[in-house]
């Protein structure tokens, strides 16, 4: 095995660390200066924004039914206003450096994933946001209002109160989110299996109403308990999903060697003819793939390296290929993933048994 730590990607640059650090510290500071400056500006005009949205969320036809019992804590609420506006509005130019910075360092498809994800949760916050404040909120306000108009009640409502339940369930909504994005991020990689469902499991539900729970504002009211449990019951949805996602896509079970290590072997053959190597006769509990021209073609090399860290296989043995014929970067790629190569010229039944009774011992063969 390697003693190089962390995957090097073919295309990977030998740049120090220390650029990296300084590259995400512009970043991260552009970000704090460029909110800080729309914050005072927005502070210029935040009075006007609150007064249309206190007047959009107020379910009384006129403003006698609205009440402030706390004038510092709407102090608080103006900031914190003109903070969120700012973040949502560099929000895209974030996400876009977010993805620049991190691309250099992704696979094909970890970048694909990464991308989208950043759109879709752009996309989605805005979205959410919209129909929170300007549907879902007001018509619920006006449900209660009512209600309590039936029963004969004169009707105060507190203009704080009616911005912290709104930003309470927008808050749920995005942690939810970002917790089940990771959920089904970590089935995609392979990391969310049949045996270890309900370690995920209890981590995953712990952590989120953990987290819903202290940052809340309310402790355990009927309305944080409500928004725990259709947390819950999203995340738990995902969980599932993320089982099913991470079935086996490769027939593959680990393996141990003679001395006990834990092996999993992943063979792939090269070949643009489906019948050179044919999948049942290779050994029981090992992955397939197949390739044209693993020594030509970039793509190719990127999947095999998907697969190596996804499965977190330790032997890949390359059937039909010769070693010399692979760039040595792309070696160093799947040695820097602590996984071993072998190489085969012909990929015939006697072979293939002799490289793996080399691989984990005479006495530890799997069945054919």
């Amino acid at each position: 095995m390697s003693s190089i730590k962390g995957l090097q990607l073919e295309h990977d640059s030998l740049i120090p660390v220390q650029e990296h650090f300084d590259a995400l510290t512009q970043k991260v500071t552009l970000g704090f200066v460029l909110v800080g400056i729309l914050t005072f500006a927005f502070m210029t005009k935040i009075d006007v924004l609150l007064e249309s949205l206190l007047i959009h969320l107020n379910p009384c036809d006129d403003s006698s039914c609205l009440v402030l019992y706390e004038p510092a804590s709407w102090s608080v609420v103006r900031w914190l206003s003109a903070v969120f506006l700012s973040i949502l509005l560099i929000l895209p130019i974030a996400l876009y450096s977010m993805c620049s910075f991190a691309s250099p360092g992704l696979t094909n498809r970890e970048a694909r994933m990464f991308n989208r994800w950043t759109l879709l949760s752009a996309i989605s916050a805005y979205i959410s946001l919209f129909v929170l404040f300007y549907f879902l909120i007001p018509l619920i306000y006006e449900f209660g209002d009512k209600i309590h108009r039936d029963m004969n009640l004169e009707t105060k409502y507190d203009a704080i109160a009616l911005f912290t339940f709104a930003l309470s369930i927008f808050w749920a909504i995005l942690i939810t989110y970002v917790i089940a994005f990771a959920t089904m991020t970590a089935g995609a990689l392979g990391l969310v299996t049949e045996s270890n469902q309900d370690w995920w499991r209890t981590r995953i539900l712990g952590i989120g109403a953990i987290v819903m729970w202290l940052s809340l504002p309310g402790g355990w009211n009927g309305i944080n308990i409500a928004l725990v449990s259709v947390m819950i019951l999203i995340l738990e949805g995902s969980i599932r999903r993320s089982v099913r996602a991470t079935g086996d896509v490769l027939t593959l079970r680990p393996m141990f060697d003679h001395e006990g290590r834990r092996r999993l072997i992943l063979y792939v053959g090269i070949s643009d003819n489906d019948e050179d190597f044919m999948l049942q006769n290779l050994p029981e509990n090992t992955a397939f793939l197949r390739c044209n021209s693993l020594a030509n073609n970039i793509t190719e090399r990127d999947r095999i390296v998907d697969t190596v860290v996804s499965y977190r296989i330790t032997d890949t043995i390359v059937i039909g290929c010769d070693e010399s014929q692979l760039p040595s970067s792309f070696k160093s790629v799947i040695t820097s993933a602590n996984c071993s190569m072998w190489f085969l010229q012909d990929g015939d039944d006697e072979s293939i048994v002799m490289l793996q009774k080399r691989i984990l011992g005479p006495n530890n063969l799997p069945n054919n």
